[in-house]
């Protein structure tokens, strides 16, 4: 043989040799490995969930190295987002708020307006009537926005029989001439705020009815998967652009620009029913159904 039976080249020494250094450096590197791609991955979900809009999301800065600097500069800048969007929206809130007094006046000075004026000047008085109507009707909307937003960690969730609620929008929001279907099981309990699960449910019934009530029947279904409760409100209207459902529930967004304050509101309505959902715990999600149609989807925690 080319080694001499062991007398010119012994491999065995050798092999020993190259496999007690590869086991060392597998020993001594897979921690450090293992430790960076740990806080690697803690950091890109982080900012994944920073991105989503939840500004709570933080990571451990307890090292003391480059990572460690840049897992307290993600913090740094959750925090301070927080505080902006925050800040924002209780600006919007306290102008909403501020808005109703002089909108509550001017309809009363108009009520008054409308019992003096002339036939000749009613047609005016009550073009300005459905202008100051609509401005209450969107100062309404921003409060309620702007409520659902700020009192999302104050919220105390409890059973709620998802039935009762379903019913309850229904019978505010189905106008005369819609049809809309029911299946939910009375058994079926949810962790919601009861108010803010009304007003997201009344909210999606209220578009399916405006875009879609001629159409066809609107249903509304739940099932539970596991420790959860999903919601579907469904149509069978033309459902929205592709390109726009990952922009439905973001506020003041209307799929199309042209629609006018009768046609497309003011695009606070998902924007709403999505704060409402999340602070219940939850979240919302949307498609196009096929052939044709459009769906939302609430995700609740069950209880049991």
């Amino acid at each position: 043989s080319t080694s001499g039976g062991g007398l010119f080249l012994d491999v065995t020494p050798w092999v020993v040799v190259g496999f007690s250094a590869v086991l060392f450096s597998v020993l001594f590197w897979f921690p450090l490995v293992r430790g960076l791609t740990r806080s690697i991955a803690q950091m890109t979900g982080a900012t994944e969930q920073i991105a989503e809009g939840r500004f709570d999301a933080r990571v451990d800065a307890s090292r003391r190295d480059e990572l460690g600097r840049l897992g307290g500069a993600i913090n740094r800048m959750a925090g301070r987002l927080a505080g902006f969007v925050s800040g924002q929206k209780r600006f919007l809130g306290d102008t909403a708020h501020e808005l109703c007094s002089p909108l509550a006046r001017v309809q009363i000075a108009l009520g008054i307006l409308e019992q003096r004026a002339t036939p000749e000047q009613k047609e005016s008085v009550e073009d300005v009537r459905e202008d100051v109507q609509q401005m209450s009707e969107l100062v309404n909307e921003l409060l309620s926005f702007s409520k659902a937003t700020l009192q999302l960690g104050a919220i105390q969730l409890k059973p709620v029989v998802l039935r009762e609620v379903v019913a309850n929008a229904v019978r505010r929001e189905a106008e005369e001439g819609a049809k809309v279907t029911v299946a939910v099981s009375e058994s079926l309990r949810v962790a919601a705020e009861p108010d803010l699960l009304q007003r997201s449910l009344g909210n999606l019934l209220r578009n399916a009815v405006r875009y879609a009530g001629d159409a066809g029947p609107i249903s509304v279904m739940a099932t539970q998967r596991d420790q959860q409760v999903f919601v579907t409100v469904s149509d069978q209207g033309p459902g929205v652009p592709e390109e726009a459902l990952a922009k439905l529930f973001d506020p003041f967004y209307r799929p199309e620009p042209s629609r006018d304050r009768q046609s497309g509101g003011v695009g606070l309505g998902l924007a709403i029913v999505k704060t409402c959902v999340e602070a219940c715990r939850g979240s919302v999600s949307c498609r196009n159904r096929t052939p044709r149609g459009f769906e939302v989807t609430l995700r609740l925690d069950a209880v049991p």
